[in-house]
């Protein structure tokens, strides 16, 4: 079950960020974990580009956590990017996106993989669609009453993220999501 214990670590990893800045209320701390974790993902890209037998020491180390093939950068590099939407968007819409962001991939990667029968687009199931909302609608309730937006942004923000999660964008997901869902998020907002 890697995929599994990779989206366990996403989920325990990934959520550290949107709840010291709930927990804070300052976008500076989250920031700076995003800063440094950021700084070693590119020392880490770095090793695994310049010395692809760390990558397979680390890989094999990780026992499921890293994915073994990966594109240009890790899921985990596009991801610490996406973190730094706390710069762009207001801190609710933020926190709310970052949630989206770790829930939604979890869900529709464990209940894809699992359950998949009707694929959408290559690779991206209607199953792992199903999952990702659901595990983006928990996450949503649960987070709704620590947050000053409205049900309806947050159920909307999780339709969004859930829909963009199973696109075939040329940017990977992992950045994506986080990037479009804030977007319609805030634009909502606005309306």
């Amino acid at each position: 079950m890697k995929i599994g214990k990779r989206k366990l670590y996403r989920v325990i990893m990934g959520s550290i960020f949107p709840v010291v800045y709930l927990i804070t209320g300052k976008s500076f701390f989250p920031l700076m974990l995003a800063t440094f974790f950021l700084a070693l993902l590119v020392a880490m890209e770095y090793e695994r580009w310049k010395y692809p037998a760390v990558w397979e020491y680390i890989t094999g180390k990780g026992k499921g956590i890293f994915r073994e093939k990966t594109g240009k950068l890790t899921g985990d590099t596009y991801f610490m990017l996406a973190v730094f939407i706390i710069l762009f968007f207001p801190k609710d819409i933020s926190i709310a996106t970052l949630f989206f962001l770790v829930f939604g991939d979890a869900g529709s990667g464990i209940i894809g993989t699992r359950y998949g029968k009707r694929e959408i687009f290559k690779g991206k199931t209607l199953e792992g669609f199903l999952g990702g909302f659901l595990f983006n609608l928990i996450i949503g309730f649960i987070i709704y009453p620590f947050l000053n937006i409205s049900l309806l942004l947050l159920i909307t923000g999780a339709l969004v993220a859930s829909t963009v999660e199973i696109l075939p964008l040329k940017v990977n997901d992992n950045l994506s999501v986080g990037i479009i869902t804030a977007t319609v998020m805030l634009a909502i907002t606005l309306i």
